[in-house]
């Protein structure tokens, strides 16, 4: 996996939902999100899932859900248990990057993994918003060199507010690669041990083992 990069739109209250929904009409962000995500793996939340309604097109979906029969798994839309299986997963394609999509519980599991963040600040208030991104997610502002990527005014019939897209990348980019690398390796390790246990090798016939045979004549 070449980096891990969480991708969200947020006021500047925090809010990033209302009523499991966008709480803003953005087309113009939406475009950045689709044109960034597309071809890509994406990582995402079952209530994220059910907010969507379905899995994203011309992308490699992981939904993180406990429930492991969520739905009927495919190439495309694939249910992932736990952080450390969604990881082994996304590196599995090695020509395609990763984005945590969401939401606000996936975004605060996976922060300590990540290495970039695309945020779209919306100048809007959302006054009956519901779900939040915690600052906390960031740690230290100093740890992580931020660029503005774009602003942008509020059009009418396109977007509804005027917003500003940035770029946070990681200090520690290579201590956040080798933390993800390190649960891959222990998660393929520990399914390797359980494959082991549960189906283990068979007995050696007497054509491989290292014993000389007798013959009889």
């Amino acid at each position: 996996m070449k980096s891990l990069t969480s991708i969200v739109a947020v006021n500047r209250e925090g809010a990033i939902g209302c009523q499991n929904a966008l709480p803003w009409r953005l087309k113009s962000d939406l475009a950045f999100f689709r044109n960034t995500t597309s071809h890509n793996v994406v990582i995402l939340g079952r209530k994220t899932y059910d907010s969507i309604g379905k899995c994203l097109p011309n992308r490699t979906n992981l939904v993180l859900s406990h429930n492991a029969v969520l739905f009927q798994s495919t190439p495309e839309c694939q249910v992932v248990c736990s952080i450390d299986e969604a990881l082994v997963s996304a590196s599995r394609y090695r020509s395609k990057s990763t984005f945590v999509i969401g939401g606000a519980s996936t975004y605060a599991q996976f922060a300590p993994l990540v290495d970039r963040y695309l945020i779209t600040v919306v100048d809007k208030h959302v006054e009956d918003a519901d779900a939040f991104l915690s600052e906390a997610i960031f740690g230290d502002e100093a740890n992580w060199e931020k660029r503005v990527l774009g602003e942008y005014p509020a059009i009418l019939g396109v977007d509804e507010a005027p917003f500003a897209i940035y770029e946070w990348v990681a200090i520690d980019q290579a201590h956040r690669a080798s933390m993800r690398n390190d649960i891959i390796e222990r998660h393929k390790q520990r399914n390797h041990m359980i494959r082991s246990s549960v189906h283990p090798p068979s007995a050696p016939s007497r054509l491989q083992s290292a014993e000389p045979l007798t013959l009889q004549l």
